[in-house]
């Protein structure tokens, strides 16, 4: 049975949410990590990269560094406030490999929508990698992130279809992530929002396992408390072949 979620308000938004994490069918362990500071309106996904050393370890201190950035900057510009936590981020996932040889080469991933702490109706996001953030309003349902990956580049140039991205044997591939470079390239914007603005941020385990048309269809099918089971149990129905995190931001008013 679904059960009402808990609604948070900030700055004249009222919004709630929904996360799940899976290990999926396939993974031996989950490299992926939320990031869920609901008061602060501050909601992610972190996801390590698999085959590297110390994915998990990347991912859980993004998170946990990314979410203490912004508990401390208080009233801030947000552009200020996200470019100086990914690159706090940054700067201690390459410190942690310096001092342990075992997490050389670690690296994540980082897509994260926050409520504006400044001006009301709107969100910000903050994005590396080739996790995703969509936005469900009304009918239309919009990928807002580009991946950084040389595949997607392939998309945007029109080369292939989304469908064809998904299957690609490359499609794992990213040249932008957090842990590799000593400068951040991050893809970070306002988003005006909307009262009934539906935001899904989600690992790639979501995404390459469903299709963007059936990720709408579950989302448009089922209410927002429990359309992050369906979303998780679809992914696994279909192979489930890598680890599956993902949050669900319904916005239900904007004053």
């Amino acid at each position: 049975m679904a059960h009402k979620l808990k609604s948070f308000e900030k700055n004249s938004v009222v919004y709630s949410y929904a996360a799940q994490s899976d290990r999926g069918l396939v993974r031996a362990n989950n490299e992926d990590s939320l990031i869920l500071l609901p008061d602060e309106g501050l909601f992610g996904v972190c996801d390590g990269l698999g085959g590297h050393a110390g994915g998990e370890v990347a991912s859980s201190l993004a998170a946990e560094v990314f979410s203490r950035c912004i508990r401390k900057a208080g009233e801030l510009d947000p552009l200020k406030t996200l470019r100086s936590a990914l690159i706090e981020v940054n700067g201690q996932i390459l410190e942690q490999q310096q001092c342990n040889n075992d997490l050389r080469g670690m690296a994540t991933t980082l897509s994260v929508i926050w409520i504006s702490p400044v001006n009301p109706g709107e969100a910000w996001m903050a994005h590396v990698g080739d996790s995703r953030i969509y936005r469900l309003r009304n009918t239309v349902f919009e990928q807002l992130t580009e991946d950084d990956s040389p595949v997607f580049k392939l998309f945007k140039r029109g080369l292939i279809s989304k469908d064809q991205m998904q299957r690609h044997p490359q499609k794992s591939l990213i040249d932008q992530c957090l842990g590799i470079f000593p400068q951040v390239q991050a893809q970070i914007r306002p988003l005006p929002i909307e009262r009934g603005d539906l935001f899904l941020i989600a690992s790639d385990g979501l995404t390459d396992n469903l299709a963007d048309a059936q990720i709408a269809e579950i989302l448009t099918a089922h209410p927002a408390e429990t359309a992050a089971q369906e979303l998780v149990r679809g992914a696994c129905a279909a192979g489930g072949s890598d680890n599956i995190t993902l949050v669900l931001v319904l916005i239900r008013g904007v004053e």
